[in-house]
């Protein structure tokens, strides 16, 4: 028995299956003096703190005594035996008629529980307090937050205190394959608490070496990404016509240019007739410059008529088009879905690793709409999926770096919001650097908030079903509201709320920098005549 009492937590520790709720029966046989021994041994096994349905069978001559420890309070008292009843052999009946297996689960009489968590605004927040039913530090404090106020009503129901451990520098922590971890997990998998909560998801990855209360709310995982900036002026002059327009008035250029050269007859002057002198004719045309296009015969006339109709709708049509786009400037396309994210290619940030955690196992594959999507996943690794993109592109930078790099407003940094629309941001999102950010509109994931206790903890059910009774009655929500407005940035949630707006454009003078289009056009000709006169020079001395 006392073998099995040893083995106990191993078992559960290598165990899928776990179940809080159990019920020991012990029968001792022994009438001797090692009975004595076996009680006082049994009595003060580490394992009984984890069991309060123990029923121990004490054979005293021709009855039986059935003992129980009290289990609830603190200290040696919730270690005591407990007389539940009598059994006489003779008469074959029980003496008191009490249950054998009594609920000691709904008073606990002030019985102390470690939870490890940490300071996450608006989950778990700290406050020092007289008559605070949490312990941290040998002071009494209360939990404010969406989880600390459940931990704070657990307690007030189950007549119970938590001890607190606080590790806000390993924060979740990780499990390492060595059995060993950090953070609250760590704390978890050392059994140095018994429960941990505050924000964290239920995860796959940590099933198998805890248990998992049932879903306490929904948490959308999403990233604040850089606000799209306006479109280069030197862009602009490229960008009024998409890459099938000027690959088609490319052809259309060459193919005219051929055409006239080949029905254009000679002339005494061929130099004045040649194919580059037609080109660079043609090309007036289509900067809408007089030219003196041949059109000395029918089919010279016709493409010439033809090619100035052309020019004119085209040239017209440019004209307006780059007009309007530098009274109202363009922006780039925002990041706004999971699949711009993946295909943009930008880095990624948040203060924890436990962000991918749910995406580690994913195997959502890319949509490969168009040959270029096509060409870009092969350009990073053939065949390569959405998530693992957005995994390889995630870091966590070094602690104290992460507010200067959001400063910037150069990366995607992950943020959550709750079930109330609201956004759960660090302290390093203010009113200032959040301008410079713009809310997805899709989530990257979604999950749900739980607790994460001991394979054998045995007040999890009973959390799982008040925390149950809590979200069913939408308490959460109402909590959000109050938390948020105490403890966030007001300012901060308006604008990632409003961040996906349209900015208002305004009319500006025109500037140099509208231009710088038509100048790069005008100084790449300038060289490219530069050197051709330099190459004509060249040759003509030789």
């Amino acid at each position: 028995m006392l073998h099995f009492l040893d083995q106990y937590i191993l078992a559960h520790n290598e165990a899928e299956y776990r179940s809080s709720s159990k019920y020991f029966l012990i029968v001792i046989h022994s009438t001797d003096g090692s009975q004595a021994e076996i009680l006082r041994s049994i009595q003060n096994h580490p394992v009984t703190d984890e069991v309060p349905n123990m029923l121990v069978v004490v054979q005293k001559n021709a009855s039986f005594e059935l003992l129980t420890l009290k289990f609830v309070g603190n200290g040696p008292t919730s270690s005591e035996y407990q007389l539940l009843d009598r059994y006489d052999a003779a008469n074959h009946s029980f003496i008191y008629g009490n249950e054998l297996f009594p609920d000691k689960l709904d008073n606990l009489e002030g019985k102390t529980s470690r939870v490890a968590s940490f300071d996450v605004v608006p989950w778990v927040m700290l406050l020092q307090e007289d008559e605070g039913n949490v312990r941290y530090n040998n002071q009494s404090y209360t939990l404010d937050g969406m989880d600390g106020y459940l931990l704070t009503q657990f307690c007030l129901r189950y007549n119970c205190t938590w001890e607190l451990q606080v590790d806000q520098k390993n924060l979740y922590g990780k499990v390492f394959n060595d059995g060993t971890g950090n953070g609250i997990f760590g704390a978890l998998l050392d059994r140095k608490v018994d429960f941990a909560i505050g924000a964290v998801g239920a995860y796959y990855s940590t099933f198998k070496y805890f248990s998992i209360t049932q879903p306490l709310q929904w948490v959308g995982v999403t990233c604040l990404v850089p606000r799209p900036r306006l479109v280069p002026y030197w862009k602009l002059v490229f960008l009024i016509f998409t890459k099938s327009v000027w690959l088609i008035l490319g052809v259309t250029f060459m193919t005219l240019s051929v055409c006239i050269y080949i029905f254009n007859k000679p002339t005494a002057d061929a130099q004045l007739n040649g194919f580059m002198w037609i080109f660079f004719k043609v090309l007036k045309s289509f900067v809408l410059t007089s030219s003196d296009l041949p059109r000395n015969n029918t089919p010279l006339a016709i493409t010439v008529a033809s090619l100035l109709m052309f020019t004119i709708i085209v040239g017209n049509t440019y004209i307006g088009k780059i007009h309007s786009t530098l009274a109202f400037p363009p922006y780039q396309n925002p990041i706004s879905t999971v699949w711009d994210l993946a295909r943009s290619g930008i880095k990624l940030n948040g203060e924890h690793a436990s962000w991918m955690y749910s995406l580690d196992l994913s195997e959502n594959v890319l949509d490969y709409t168009t040959p270029f999507d096509i060409l870009f996943i092969l350009s990073l690794h053939p065949f390569q999926q959405r998530d693992k993109i957005i995994l390889s592109n995630f870091h966590v930078p070094p602690a104290g770096q992460l507010a200067a790099l959001i400063n910037k407003g150069q990366e995607a940094t992950m943020i959550a919001v709750l079930q109330n629309g609201h956004s759960m941001v660090g302290s390093w999102i203010n009113a200032w650097n959040v301008e410079l950010y713009r809310i997805m509109s899709e989530p990257l994931y979604f999950e749900f908030e739980a607790g994460y206790a001991t394979k054998t903890w045995p007040l999890l059910d009973r959390f799982s079903y008040f925390s149950s009774w809590i979200r069913d009655a939408c308490l959460f929500k109402y909590i959000e509201l109050i938390e948020v407005d105490r403890y966030m940035d007001h300012s901060v949630q308006v604008s990632i709320e409003h961040s996906r707006d349209r900015p208002h454009s305004q009319l500006k003078n025109m500037k140099v920098e509208e231009i710088s289009g038509a100048l790069l056009i005008l100084g790449i000709g300038a060289v490219v005549s530069a050197m051709v006169f330099c190459l004509e020079v060249n040759m003509h001395s030789f």
